[in-house]
């Protein structure tokens, strides 16, 4: 009987019967059960099943990083005797620097069956020239593998919501002059204000860097977009130009970036398909300042008035022609209404339409008729 209370994360995605349970429970409920009792009566080992689970379900959801079926059985067959020898040798007494190939072997393993997708998730660094590396050491994690959002407080202050099926790693103290996290999933950030240590996200292809402010970071695995949304304050994304070049080794450290710079109530995609960066306002802008509500009540209006108010709460540049609608004017009351369908009313009171474009709102107009 194996030792499950011995295994560490990675040896745990490596056990046949483990693997069997994650990704086939339904069809084995003898290993259902198993697994069940056996977190019942093991419930400090979760946070390593968790991981296991996360690296896992990794691998299995992005297929396209997997290696060719040629190169996997060159893999399985040279691990598969080195696996022998150690597990012999397993009961013995075993000298340190053999348990670490152990370990090591283990990783290897994982990367012979998607090598790319493992260094992503657990080091916030590719593989480069094909050559498998071991997991960044000295992070601590946070895995939430439950169905409700966890929060997590680091050093700092910064507080992380994350999502469910979301990952974190991060340095147990961050350096003097800098912060850096790692995220798989998604996550919104409160990030405590410090002018002397930049707050830096990785998230794959994009990282995001903030002093203090709040923002959400959208990163899964095997989804078509990496998003940034803020909140308040200011936000850099660029992409990471290593994460661009995986077949290369980037000896300078300091790249000439692609990056855009996004306020409250703006967001970017990145499309990895395409490589490129995409900027927007978010799907539902929410005020950002309190707003009297009279302020929103609108009675003879001049247009300039009313979109001053709009651009002044929401902190979004709308667009037009102050001349060609300088005669224009509304009557209505849009309180309770939703931006977009603000925009929508406006628009029709005043014969109009709108567009979004690089986060700015564009009116197209013939003009006013005589009020």
């Amino acid at each position: 009987m194996k030792d499950y209370a011995r295994f560490s994360a990675e040896e745990l995605a490596t056990d046949d019967d483990f693997i069997k349970w994650v990704k086939y429970a339904n069809r084995y409920p003898e290993l259902d059960r198993f697994w069940k009792n056996w977190l019942e009566q093991h419930p400090h080992r979760k946070e390593e099943v968790d991981e296991a689970r996360l690296m896992i379900r990794a691998i299995l959801e992005e297929p396209q990083h997997l290696p060719g079926h040629e190169k996997q059985r060159a893999i399985w067959n040279e691990i598969s005797g080195t696996l022998s020898i150690l597990a012999e040798e397993e009961k013995k007494i075993i000298p340190f620097y053999k348990r670490w190939y152990m370990k090591a072997a283990s990783v290897v393993v994982i990367l012979g069956i998607g090598w790319y997708t493992y260094q992503v998730v657990f080091t916030g660094h590719p593989a480069v020239n094909h050559h498998p590396v071991v997991a960044t050491i000295n992070l601590e994690k946070h895995v939430n593998n439950n169905d409700v959002p966890k929060t997590v407080v680091l050093e700092d202050g910064t507080s992380i919501v994350l999502q469910p099926h979301t990952m974190l790693r991060y340095p147990k103290h961050f350096k003097k002059d800098l912060r850096e996290v790692y995220l798989i999933g998604e996550a919104f950030f409160e990030v405590k204000k410090d002018p002397a240590r930049p707050f830096i996200v990785h998230a794959n292809e994009i990282i995001t860097r903030v002093l203090g402010t709040s923002f959400t970071v959208r990163n899964f695995i095997g989804e078509k977009n990496v998003t940034v949304q803020v909140k308040t304050g200011k936000v850099s994304v660029f992409k990471d130009q290593k994460k661009e070049k995986k077949e290369e080794v980037v000896e300078d450290a300091v790249d000439r970036v692609e990056g855009v710079v996004l306020m409250p109530n703006q967001q970017v995609v990145y499309e990895r398909k395409a490589m490129k960066m995409v900027k927007s306002l978010v799907e539902n802008p929410s005020v950002l300042i309190p707003v009297a509500k009279q302020e929103f009540e609108f009675t003879d209006t001049p247009i300039r008035e009313v979109f001053d108010a709009i651009e002044n709460a929401y902190g979004v540049d709308i667009v037009y022609d102050e001349e060609l609608l300088a005669s224009c004017a509304i009557n209505a009351s849009l309180t309770d209404e939703p931006l977009y369908d603000k925009l929508k009313l406006i628009c029709k009171g005043i014969d109009a339409s709108y567009e979004i474009i690089d986060s700015h709102i564009i009116i197209y107009s013939k003009g006013c008729t005589s009020q």
